[in-house]
């Protein structure tokens, strides 16, 4: 049986369902799947539900959304403040803050990644050292107090 000619259907499909999802209705409606359950009640929904917004605010990241990036880390971190990104998400709020210029905001989440030592927790956050050279390096670029 010949199916060659459901061969661009499908790909005109996928590029539409992409499209979709890179834009504001496709992650709103991602963010409300992701936002639906109450946490605390299901543990196996909840890994999935911190999963999914973990993902979709590195997805946001990827299409420069940096602001809603940042939203969705947040809400991804008090929401499952024990999940298994919520260290890795803390430090993409980093960048997103970077972006959106807000540096005193940045350099105060990298302190409170040295804080406790996020990198021994989770090996996708840089090291302590690591982020205080990027922290400085902040404080000297945009004359911040130091605190």
């Amino acid at each position: 049986m010949d199916l060659s000619f459901l061969k661009w259907p499908v790909i005109i499909g996928v590029v539409i369902l992409i499209g979709w999802l890179g834009s504001s209705g496709g992650v709103n409606y991602m963010y409300g799947k992701f936002t639906a359950d109450q946490p605390g009640v299901n543990a196996e929904k909840d890994a999935v539900n911190e999963a999914g917004l973990s993902r979709l605010g590195g997805y946001c990241l990827k299409l420069f959304k940096y602001e809603k990036a940042a939203q969705i880390f947040r809400e991804s971190i008090d929401r499952f403040p024990g999940g298994e990104n919520r260290w890795y998400n803390q430090y993409r709020m980093v960048k997103c803050a970077e972006k959106g210029k807000r540096y005193r905001q940045a350099v105060n989440l990298m302190k409170e990644l040295m804080a406790v030592n996020a990198h021994g927790i989770d090996s996708r956050v840089p090291d302590n050292k690591t982020l205080n050279l990027r922290a400085e390096k902040l404080i000297e670029l945009h004359n911040l107090e130091r605190r």
